[in-house]
C-alpha cells in the first residue's frame, strides 16, 4: 500500500466512525519513527498521536493511553493505537484519538481497530523506500566519518579510505578549491605524496577537467552518455589503466572540490555506483566549504573579500559597486578638503552662582522642618527648628538664679554689708551672662533662610527626632535666578579651551532644545570623574524657552575652530597612535 493508498484509508476508516476525532499512521526503520498518513491532513494531533504510537511499536502490543488534559480545538479523551506488521516485524503502528464515554466504549474500539490493521500493510511503501535508499546508511556513514575529524585533511582522508568498500573500487582522491588553485589533499592509500609526482598532476589535471564542465565526467565514456572533454581523464586512464570518473563538489553554484574514484578489473565505471558518487558529491561539497573556509588564516580571508568586491567592481552589467565606490570616494574627499566647525563635546551641568548652607549650630535633636528641596524661599523665613525643652528648662534655672542674685544685692546694699553686696553682684552677673547664652542658643534652634532662593538639598522630612551635631549640613540653598554652568572637559581636550569661545548646550530635560553658551572661566585643577581625568569649565548660557535650575544636566558642545574633516574623525586615533609610540622609544 503505497503513501496515499494508506491516506484513503485511514480517512475512510475514521470518517466512519463517530467517535474518532483524529488519527495518524507511522513506519518505522532502524528505530526512526516517520509519520506517513494523517487525518484530519492539516495534522493538529501529529505530536500527541505520535508518542501513543512509539509505545504501541516499543511494546510490541496495542495501547490505551487517557491524556492529562486535551487541549486545542479538537477535543478527545482517550488515544488507542496498535502496531502494524509485515514478515513477523513490525514496520509501524495506527493511532486514533477518540472521544468517548466510558472506558468499555474505549476497548470495543481498540479491538475494531486490531482487527481493521490485520487489512493494512505497509511492506510495499518500507521496502520500496529501503530500494531507493539501499546507499542511504553508507552515505549517512560517509558523511559521519568527515564530520567527526578535526582538520580538512584528516577528513579528507577519512573519506576516500571508507569509501572505496562502498562504491567497489580501487582508489580514491579529494581535491579541494583553495583559493584559485586547485589542490589534491588526499589520495586513498598513499599518506604522503608530493603535488609534482605524476599520479597527482594527472589527478589534479581531471579534477580541472571536471570543475571546468560542473558536470560528472566519465572515462572510459558509455555509449549512452553526452559528450564531454575527457582529454585529462584519458591520460590518467592510460597511466593507472583504470577506469576513472569525476564529480565536482559545488556549494551555491561555486566550485569547491572535486572527488575522483578508479576502479579495477572492470571495462567502464559501474553504473550503478555513478548516482551514488554524484550524491555524494551534493553531500560533501557544503560540508567542504565549510571546512576549507574555517581553517583560513585571516590574511586569506581578507584576500577573499577582496577578490569577491573586485569581481562584482569590475562587472560590466553591476552598477552597484561602482556607485558605492564613487561615494566613498566623494564623501573622503568632501571630509578631507571641507573645512567643518570642531566642537568639543563633554558632561555639563547647572549650579547656583553661589550656594549657601543652613547647618546646625549646635548639638540636639531634629523637632520640626517647614521646606523641602525644590521650595522657593526668602530671607529670614524659618527653615528647620531644634528641640528646645532642655533650653527652655535652662533659661527658667539661670532667670531664677539671677532673680536670687538680685534680691541678695540690693538686700545687702540696704544693710551697707560692702562684702555681701560684692559676692551677691558677681554672681548676678554670671547668671546673666549665663541666661543670655541659653537665650542665644534657644534662638540657634530656629534656622532661618539666608539668602532669597531656591532649597536644592536636605530632605529632612524623614529625619524628624535625628540627632544632629554642630556643624552638620540640613539645606542648601542656592539663587533662583543666578547660576553657572560647569563642562566637564576632558584632558584630550583642554588645550583647545579658551575664556570667550561660544557653543551650544542640550539639556537632558529638553534635548531638542539647543541653548547658547560663553566660556566664562577655564580652571587649571583637574578633577577625577567616573575615571576620567577632566578639568571643570564655568560658562553661562543663556535659557530660552526652558527656565534653568541649578541640579540640571546635559551636554555642551563648545566650538574651538574648523578643522577638516578627516581631522576632526581621525585626530584622537593618531594621536593616541604618536604618544604610544613615544612610550615605546620609537
Amino acid at each position: 500500500m503505497n503513501k496515499s493508498g494508506l491516506q484513503r484509508w485511514l480517512q475512510d476508516y475514521c470518517e466512519g466512525i463517530a467517535q474518532v476525532v483524529a488519527g495518524l499512521a507511522v513506519t518505522t526503520r532502524d528505530n526512526h519513527v516517520t509519520p506517513r498518513a494523517a487525518w484530519p491532513p492539516d495534522g493538529r494531533l501529529t505530536e500527541q498521536l505520535l508518542g501513543s504510537a512509539q509505545s504501541a511499536i516499543r511494546r510490541d502490543m496495542p495501547v490505551l493511553v487517557v491524556p492529562a488534559l486535551a487541549t486545542g480545538a479538537i477535543q478527545f479523551n482517550r488515544v488507542i493505537a496498535v502496531p502494524l506488521r509485515a514478515d513477523r516485524q513490525i514496520v509501524g503502528a495506527l493511532a486514533l484519538a477518540v472521544l468517548t464515554e466510558g472506558s468499555a466504549e474505549a476497548d470495543q474500539l481498540l479491538k475494531d481497530l486490531v482487527d481493521a490493521s490485520a487489512n493494512v500493510s505497509l511492506s510495499d511503501d518500507v521496502a520500496g523506500s529501503a530500494s531507493r535508499s539501499g546507499y542511504a546508511p553508507a552515505l549517512l556513514q560517509l558523511v559521519d566519518s568527515f564530520s567527526r575529524q578535526r582538520g580538512l585533511r584528516d577528513s579528507a582522508w577519512a573519506v576516500v579510505t571508507e569509501l572505496l568498500p562502498v562504491l567497489g573500487a580501487n582508489r580514491a582522491a579529494l581535491g579541494v578549491l583553495q583559493g584559485s588553485a586547485l589542490q589534491v589533499i588526499a589520495i586513498s592509500g598513499i599518506s604522503f605524496f608530493k603535488p609534482e609526482q605524476d599520479l597527482v598532476r594527472l589527478m589534479t589535471a581531471a579534477m580541472y577537467e571536471a570543475g571546468d564542465q560542473g558536470v560528472l565526467v566519465v572515462y572510459p565514456s558509455r555509449p549512452t552518455d553526452r559528450v564531454r572533454l575527457t582529454l585529462a581523464h584519458a591520460t590518467l586512464h592510460q597511466l593507472s589503466a583504470m577506469p576513472v570518473a569525476s564529480v565536482p563538489l559545488i556549494h551555491q553554484q561555486r566550485l569547491v572540490g572535486v572527488l575522483t574514484v578508479e576502479w579495477q578489473g572492470v571495462a567502464s565505471a559501474p553504473a550503478v555506483a555513478l548516482p551514488v558518487l554524484e550524491s555524494l558529491g551534493q553531500t560533501l561539497a557544503p560540508l567542504v566549504d565549510l571546512t576549507e573556509r574555517a581553517e583560513r588564516t585571516w590574511a586569506q580571508r581578507c584576500m577573499d573579500t577582496a577578490r569577491r568586491y573586485r569581481a562584482r567592481l569590475t562587472a560590466a552589467r553591476d552598477p552597484v559597486p561602482k556607485l558605492l565606490v564613487g561615494t566613498v570616494v566623494f564623501v573622503f574627499l568632501l571630509l578631507t578638503l571641507l573645512p567643518l566647525d570642531y566642537r568639543i563635546g563633554a558632561p555639563a551641568r547647572v549650579e547656583g552662582a553661589e550656594q549657601r548652607v543652613v547647618a546646625a549650630a549646635m548639638d540636639g535633636y531634629l523637632h520640626r522642618t517647614f521646606v523641602k528641596p525644590g521650595d522657593t524661599v526668602r530671607a529670614g523665613m524659618l527653615l528647620v527648628e531644634l528641640a528646645n525643652q532642655d533650653l527652655l528648662l535652662e533659661e527658667r534655672k539661670w532667670a531664677s538664679a539671677l532673680a536670687q542674685h538680685e534680691n541678695a544685692y540690693a538686700a545687702a546694699l540696704a544693710r551697707s554689708d560692702r562684702t555681701q553686696f560684692v559676692i551677691a553682684q558677681g554672681r548676678a552677673i554670671e547668671a546673666d551672662a549665663q541666661l543670655k547664652l541659653v537665650q542665644q542658643q534657644l534662638a540657634r534652634t530656629r534656622l532661618v533662610a539666608p539668602i532669597d532662593g531656591t532649597v536644592i538639598k536636605g530632605d529632612l522630612g524623614q529625619m524628624l527626632g535625628a540627632p544632629v551635631q554642630k556643624g552638620d549640613v540640613l539645606l542648601t540653598i542656592a539663587p533662583t535666578e543666578r547660576y553657572r554652568l560647569i563642562v566637564e572637559v576632558d584632558e584630550r581636550d583642554i588645550a583647545e579651551i579658551a575664556v570667550g569661545q561660544r557653543g551650544q548646550l542640550a539639556l537632558t530635560s529638553a534635548p531638542s532644545e539647543k541653548l547658547p553658551l560663553a566660556v566664562t572661566r577655564v580652571t587649571p585643577v583637574a578633577v577625577v570623574r567616573d575615571g576620567r581625568n577632566t578639568f571643570e569649565i564655568e560658562a553661562t548660557a543663556s535659557p530660552a524657552g526652558t527656565p534653568l535650575r541649578p541640579g540640571l544636566q546635559g551636554i555642551a558642545k563648545i566650538v574651538v575652530g574648523e578643522r577638516s574633516g578627516a581631522w576632526i574623525v581621525g585626530h584622537r586615533a593618531w594621536d593616541w597612535l604618536r604618544l604610544t609610540l613615544w612610550s615605546w622609544g620609537i
